[in-house]
């Protein structure tokens, strides 16, 4: 928790007003020449922009609708009418009515960064300053940023992290924003519901940090940096593509085994990218058979070494994955061929692998071994059908817009349902400069709400895990002033930000990624929902569907993968049944059921 402690004269002045009470300060809201006012998560208000309509119907109210073991952020908009020179902003605690208190320890305050937009293939955006990286507030103020002209927007972006053992209810107090010296008291609201975020991270992914781009950002590189951007990436509810470059050669493999070991007991990882490496063939570039045993072999040893050792329950192939980014993206022509080949030499190693380390003692691992996917960035294509006998794509990978009607989606479940492989074939997906507008994207200047979605579609669509390209692509002057712009399309391959501009070792985070971190979460949530279902079928004897059920809980929200953009309130309204239904599941099953069916 960044929390600025203020001088003895401040406190002074932070007592009276908030001794006046809470009519007084309203009274002095209207009449002092600032508006401050709330926005949600998913609302991304640019620097230059007037918004008069929400101006007028929001007051300065932060509230947060959160569970057990959360982290929900939201957003208070500073628009005064004189330039600010300085101001600053403390927490103070929270008290439900039985006078249980949510402490000032659990929330972190982040000063929004706004980056001038002067170019996008979206000729229909507004050209201007948009936030987006995300700056912890003592690092801020330190720099001199704490600042405000006349008639701009400036927000602070606030997270509250629920502690575990936070009691269900209704949670109200103050934080206290000073602008030039004039204390503000800014009612805090949360809602703790009675349900319990999983530690366990469910949602597959692989983001790619490219390591090699780090030193642009930062201005050096260490392997410790490299491992704070994959830490930090975890963190966030988001695996990397591949650990940090040293663990990654073959010379290493001692180290990355334990490494991949660790990273199997951790709940928070959900996927890890297998080590691969190109050779030179007749047939071109394609992966090394020998490299792939190699590094198999590897983790079968540590694996059987960890289970003699009384580990019964430690499988180092169900969170691996294969994705050949460097040999076999977005494969065409010629690229189709060698992707063929790499997948059959991928199956072959796969099953030596485990016909000889597995196949009597461990049937669990010789099964996990052997479902280790192969992720390629294809759509569905015919040409690409494959099988264990002559290769393929055996997990698909095509772009968001793939997934758009339901015939498309027909096309992929189908593949999935008759495939002619022994361990069946996967679906994934993923974003990059496209699809682009009216589709769900990462990009800078959409709206908010996007990126958001993304995890929803993935439980509604059955999509097994994503991919991204690239989270730190470093490549201009000054990435805080010059935002990525690939082809056009603002920030893409920059979900982060190199915190070396502010003193912080590590990367700094961007509103994109919280928003994909707590959408996310909302994804924790929907599968909650459908295993209380499952367990409500159990224990009752029923056999309610938990997509018919569930059908309902997206409605409005978007339409194949064309999210329903300026949709905020029906969005937060929306997640607020969704909590409610969790704590209700937890007391009155019965009663949830109710709720569902009655949607029907």
């Amino acid at each position: 928790m960044q929390k600025r402690i203020c001088s003895l004269c401040i406190v002074f002045a932070v007592l009276i007003t908030m001794l006046a009470g809470c009519k007084e300060t309203a009274e002095k809201t209207q009449d002092m020449p600032v508006k401050l006012w709330y926005a949600h998560n998913t609302e991304n208000l640019m620097q230059d922009m007037q918004y008069p309509e929400l101006m007028e119907q929001r007051d300065a109210t932060v509230r947060f609708s959160c569970i057990r073991n959360d982290v929900e952020s939201a957003q208070l908009m500073i628009t005064p009418e004189q330039d600010i020179a300085s101001y600053d902003f403390t927490m103070g605690d929270l008290k439900n009515a039985e006078g249980d208190v949510l402490s000032a320890d659990h929330f972190e305050v982040f000063a929004q960064w706004y980056t001038e937009i002067t170019q996008s293939y979206n000729n229909k955006v507004d050209y201007g300053f948009y936030p987006d990286a995300l700056i912890p507030w003592d690092a801020y103020v330190e720099k001199g940023y704490s600042t405000i002209k006349a008639g701009q927007n400036q927000a602070l972006w606030i997270h509250a992290n629920i502690p575990a053992d936070q009691k269900a209810g209704v949670y109200t107090g103050e934080g206290i924003l000073v602008l030039d010296g004039d204390p503000y008291q800014i009612p805090v609201e949360v809602t703790v519901y009675d349900a319990d975020m999983p530690q366990a991270n469910h949602v597959k992914t692989l983001f790619g940090i490219w390591y090699d781009l780090v030193d642009d950002g930062e201005g050096y590189y260490s392997r410790e940096l490299g491992e704070a951007y994959y830490d930090f990436l975890v963190s966030k509810r988001i695996m990397p593509t591949k650990v940090e470059d040293p663990l990654w050669d073959a010379k290493n493999m001692e180290e990355y085994v334990e490494w991949a070991a660790e990273k199997a007991a951790d709940p928070m990882v959900s996927t890890y990218g297998l080590p691969y490496y190109a050779e030179e063939s007749e047939q071109g570039r394609i992966v090394s058979a020998y490299r792939l045993d190699y590094v198999l072999s590897a983790l079968a040893e540590k694996n059987i070494a960890l289970r003699e050792a009384g580990d019964t329950q430690i499988d180092l192939f169900a969170k691996a994955a294969y994705y050949l980014g460097s040999i076999c993206d977005e494969p065409a022509g010629e690229r189709m061929e060698i992707t063929r080949i790499c997948d059959l030499l991928i199956t072959q190693a796969k099953k030596a692998v485990a016909e000889k380390y597995f196949k009597d003692q461990y049937p669990d691992l010789y099964d996990s071994c052997m479902s280790v996917p192969h992720i390629v960035t294809t759509a569905y294509n015919e040409q690409m059908i494959g099988s264990d006998t002559v290769g393929g794509v055996q997990t698909w990978c095509g772009q968001f817009h793939t997934w758009q009607s339901e015939a498309q989606r027909q096309n992929y479940y189908d593949r999935r349902d008759n495939s002619e492989r022994e361990y069946g074939e996967d679906l994934w997906w993923y974003g990059c400069e496209s699809p682009r507008v009216p589709f769900a994207n990462f990009h800078m200047d959409d709206d908010g709400i996007v990126t958001r979605l993304v995890p929803w579609m993935m439980f509604d669509y059955d999509v097994d895990g994503m991919i991204y390209w690239c989270v730190n692509y470093y490549q201009t002057e000054d990435i805080y002033t010059y935002p990525s712009v690939f082809l056009d399309t603002v920030g893409d391959g920059q979900l982060l930000y190199p915190g070396e501009k502010f003193g912080i070792f590590g990367p700094l985070s961007s509103r994109r990624l919280e928003s994909l971190r707590e959408g996310m979460e909302d994804y924790e949530c929907l599968l909650m929902i459908e295993n209380a279902i499952l367990a409500y079928n159990e224990t009752n004897g029923t056999n309610h569907d938990p997509k018919e059920l569930m059908a309902g809980l997206y409605e409005g929200l978007y339409e194949g993968v064309k999210p329903q953009r300026d949709n905020t309130e029906f969005f937060v309204q929306r997640r607020k049944e969704i909590l409610g239904l969790l704590a209700q599941f937890t007391t009155d099953p019965a009663g949830a059921m109710e709720i569902l069916t009655a949607n029907l």
